[in-house]
């Protein structure tokens, strides 16, 4: 009896939005990555449209924290990784444990969020969870190391 009183009231205490798990859009989005290989190729921009591709996002940025530019989707991005980064850094310094700030915009979401010593901007259609930026976030950090051992290897052939 106490145990079905405290089960019943627990689980309205945790569900409070009547919400459940989307276990058919986790079905669905796992059989679609299953789908499709991710092979990556020797041209650098190829490269960044697989990994968009990949991680069902619209475009990303990479920054240092001074803003200056690591890599984008959208050609330069100076002024939006300039924007970017002091807006991160504002809300960081008025809400320190903030983990990423997430924008609803009228074609989709803006995502700002810190990875190492870089920042993250990525825009989507739809909203993405706190794994799913870090799984973008190791997945192109991983690429641009690779990315790095290549250039240094073409440098060092070349001295």
């Amino acid at each position: 009896m106490i145990r079905s009183f405290i089960r019943g009231f627990v689980s309205k205490v945790l569900d409070t939005d009547g919400t459940s798990r989307p276990d058919s859009q986790v079905e669905f989005l796992q059989d679609f990555l299953s789908k499709h290989k991710y092979i990556f190729s020797k041209d650098f921009e190829q490269n960044l449209v697989i990994l968009k591709k990949k991680h069902l996002v619209d475009s990303f940025l990479v920054t240092n924290l001074d803003g200056s530019v690591i890599v984008s989707t959208e050609g330069n991005g100076i002024n939006e990784g300039l924007v970017g980064t002091a807006m991160f850094s504002y809300i960081k310094s008025e809400m320190p444990s903030s983990e990423a700030v997430m924008i609803k915009r009228e074609d989709g979401w803006f995502f700002l969020f810190p990875f190492g010593k870089k920042i993250f901007l990525v825009k989507a259609g739809s909203e993405l969870t706190n794994i799913e930026l870090k799984a973008l976030a190791i997945d192109l950090g991983s690429f641009l190391e690779e990315g790095k051992k290549k250039e240094f290897e073409v440098m060092k052939g070349k001295a």
